[in-house]
């Protein structure tokens, strides 16, 4: 019992680590285009199984480094056989990805706005 204790003090010491966007970053929120939903469908096709998606979602674009033009936005997706989201966050500078990193704290953010995207859930090889 107080090994699970410790275990979930230090989880919320982490996760207390990990600051939240600043209002800017969210204020900066934009739907996603059609060409942002098109190339990432297009990146994942061939690498994972058509029709494994039962919900898929993706978020605004926001604009985190002004100077530098750095954009991020995250996909959150279910699947028949893990029904709880998983998300993953991209960084884009000049339509190129920077990063691409799985479970992005980031893209928990309460003021991220999310949207249908059945262009992923539908996808074909």
């Amino acid at each position: 019992m107080k090994i699970k204790f410790l275990a979930c003090a230090a989880a919320l010491a982490l996760a207390g680590c990990q600051t939240p966007a600043p209002q800017s970053v969210a204020d900066s929120q934009r739907p996603p285009s059609n060409a942002v939903r098109r190339e990432y469908v297009d990146a994942l096709r061939g690498t994972i199984k058509p029709g494994n998606f039962v919900k898929t979602e993706i978020s605004s674009v926001v604009l985190l480094d002004p100077e530098k033009q750095i954009y991020a936005y995250c996909t959150r997706t279910t699947e028949r056989a893990y029904p709880n989201w998983s998300y993953i966050g991209l960084g884009l500078q000049h339509n190129m990805i920077l990063y691409l990193k799985k479970d992005d704290y980031r893209c928990h953010d309460r003021r991220l706005r999310y949207y249908d995207f059945p262009e992923l859930r539908n996808m074909k090889y």
